[in-house]
């Protein structure tokens, strides 16, 4: 049971990491949004899930810019009821990691787990393979990334917005559920896929470990671009990742023109969802919006 909380924890922190369209050279992880018969300014935001809210004192136009919105729009809201409901989607009875990747390959997962987490594999072999790497690539992140992390104390940013909005009597719209959400991370591929994939994350640490600390020191740079390029060179071993972000964005896109038009909203939603040729901002703008970085 330790084990199942654990994963809903990591889970809650995760949800919470071009082309002519998106030529520019701006810096900003912060844009606005007018045009398109618009009556006033909506606003993207570009979050990192484990950076907490008091990172915010160091950009005064984002809590600014919230303040003049009548609606804030996120990725999802954790419901705390919804924990150990959360903690079971992970969970595929009946099957073992252990049975799916060579016996070499399941004494690597087993030596990872027990350097950043204190358990062996079977602690985890009911797990689905994915939620396995869900939380190491964020023990990575928080550890690797500790002495910059803890220098800002807090809640984590998506939260503290949230409740900020709730506190001002805003309307706060989620553009997915936690189980559609928990279903991208879980149930996209399939289970012997998965367990390959955590085989090759796990070989391939060195990357993954880099790439959390890079990941971060970019986006602490507001530089969107260079951003997009980096996540775009890593290895793609693990798989076409368009269901995480191409498609989310896709399908976003049905709605936030909707609420924009309804009244004003600021929408806080994962950096990397704003760069790139199907990126939020390109989108925007093929539909026609004026979108431009506010310093």
């Amino acid at each position: 049971m330790k084990i199942r909380f654990r994963i809903a924890g990591f889970v809650v922190l995760l949800l919470f990491l071009g082309n002519s369209l998106f030529a520019q050279s701006e810096k900003a992880l912060l844009w606005k949004i007018v045009g398109k018969g618009l009556k006033e300014p909506s606003y993207l935001f570009g979050t990192y899930h484990l950076l907490n809210n008091t990172y915010l004192n160091e950009m005064p136009q984002v809590k600014q810019s919230l303040a003049t919105t009548k609606g804030l729009v996120v990725e999802a809201v954790i419901d705390s009821s919804k924990l150990q409901s959360m903690a079971m989607m992970a969970i595929m009875p009946g099957k073992k990691i252990s049975d799916m990747i060579a016996p070499e390959e399941a004494r690597l997962v087993s030596a990872e787990l027990e350097a950043w987490m204190g358990v062996n594999l079977a602690a985890v072999d009911q797990l689905k393979p994915s939620s396995v790497i869900v939380m190491l690539g964020l023990l990575y992140s928080q550890k690797l990334n500790a002495e910059i992390l803890k220098k800002y104390p807090g809640k984590p940013m998506d939260v503290y917005l949230a409740s900020t909005a709730k506190k001002d009597h805003k309307t706060v719209t989620a553009l997915e559920t936690i189980e559609q959400q928990l279903n991208f991370l879980y149930n996209h591929f399939p289970l012997e896929e998965q367990a390959r994939q955590l085989a090759i994350f796990v070989k391939q640490k060195e990357i993954s470990e880099r790439s959390q600390v890079e990941l971060l020191e970019i986006y602490m740079e507001h530089d969107l671009e260079k951003l997009y390029h980096y996540a775009d060179s890593l290895p793609k071993d693990m798989g076409n990742s368009d269901f995480l972000l191409k498609d989310r964005n896709v399908n976003w896109m049905k709605t936030l023109p909707g609420l924009m038009a309804k009244e004003s909203q600021f929408i806080a939603v994962g950096a990397l969802h704003l760069p790139g040729p199907d990126g939020l901002i390109a989108l925007l703008r093929k539909q026609g919006f004026t979108v431009t970085p506010v310093k």
